[in-house]
């Protein structure tokens, strides 16, 4: 369990910060320059607050009231910059093991996190040999071998191209199953949708809360942090089938079946598809020769006024799906809370973090 309350103020900036998760990953989201990693370093005991406190597996790391402030180096906080700050002269296996020394571990768990982390094969490698995706990896199995309680990761995907970022995605993966908690730092709309169990809006001067990610995507904060147009839909499925012929993946989504193009993953995982509310349809019954693949029954459970239209809220089977359509369109199907219509999303319009 991570728990701040505090107050950073410098010359230009000052943020609130204000917030307790004990979430697998917990993700700081806002826009750049919007103080995430400030908070991240308060957290890591690299700045020190006016005020406040920050609790850490129960345990008080910082408290102005009691006159208490834990060095950094005795929080226990593995801490991967965005760049990987690999030792040249060292390889790999010595730059992970440098976390170990300075843990004082003689026993350092280093072929489990080669393991974990996919760098078996690596260890004999320097580093100026290594791409930014396998860098970056190497700096995370340091920081793990210093047996933290708490791994920051500050943009660990920022600057590698989408290869790249395929390559260290999966591991993060494995990471917070099998890793100590996160607190991850982003930006990258995609990132959170796919990695985080909780978001802390960072923004405005403010990170207060830490929400489930559809929850923190529906408000308007986020839609600004993000540059998005209309709040996103974050839904929790299962991969069921592949069809490599017709091109396409079966997802079950709580009992919904939905289809999206075929994906790289084994029948059975569990991945997040990613809505934009612009890219859902409503129709009052089933349309004849339409091309939209994905037809949800649904109910709305409210209906939104907003400047660019009419959001809508639907709700099946513990599904929560957003629509944003003009007002035309609303009154022209006679929309009210409690209508039963038919959701459209085309299988291109679904973004697919697993």
């Amino acid at each position: 369990m991570l728990e701040v309350s505090a107050l950073v103020a410098r010359e230009d900036f000052s943020i609130e910060v204000g917030f307790s998760s004990d979430a697998r990953i917990t993700c700081l989201f806002g826009r750049s320059g919007a103080g995430k990693t400030t908070v991240a370093d308060l957290v890591a005991g690299l700045i020190r607050p006016v005020r406040g406190r920050i609790r850490l597996d129960g345990e008080a790391v910082f408290d102005s009231d009691a006159g208490l402030s834990v060095p950094a180096w005795k929080r226990r906080i593995g801490y991967v910059f965005q760049d990987a700050r690999l030792f040249p002269h060292m390889t790999v296996r010595d730059n992970l093991l440098y976390g170990a020394r300075r843990a004082r571990d003689r026993n350092p768990a280093l072929d489990q996190t080669a393991a974990l982390l996919g760098l078996g094969t690596l260890l004999d490698r320097a580093p100026g040999t290594l791409s930014g995706g396998e860098a970056r990896r190497v700096a995370i199995g340091r920081a793990l071998l210093t047996r933290p309680r708490l791994l920051i990761l500050d943009e660990p995907l920022a600057g590698l191209d989408g290869a790249r970022r395929g390559d260290i995605l999966p591991w993060l993966d494995r990471l917070a199953r099998d890793g100590p908690p996160i607190l991850y730092v982003s930006h990258s709309v995609e990132e959170v949708a796919r990695l985080a169990d909780r978001v802390v809006l960072v923004g405005d001067g403010r990170a207060l809360g830490a929400e489930p990610p559809d929850a923190a995507f529906d408000r308007p904060e986020a839609e600004a942090a993000a540059g998005l147009s209309a709040p996103l839909s974050i839904l929790n499925g299962r991969v069921t089938a592949h069809d490599p012929a017709g091109n396409a993946s079966r997802i079950d989504l709580g009992g919904i079946p939905f289809l999206s193009p075929l994906l790289d993953v084994p029948p059975g995982e569990r991945l997040r598809v990613v809505v934009d509310a612009r890219d859902v349809a409503l129709a009052l019954t089933e349309p004849v020769d339409a091309s939209f693949q994905n037809r949800l029954p649904m109910r709305i459970s409210a209906l939104e006024m907003r400047a660019d239209g009419v959001l809508a809220r639907l709700e099946a089977s513990g599904l929560r799906l957003k629509a944003l359509i003009t007002r035309q369109a609303s009154e022209q199907l006679g929309l009210a809370p409690g209508t039963r219509v038919i959701a459209l999303v085309k299988a291109t319009a679904a973004a697919r973090y697993a």
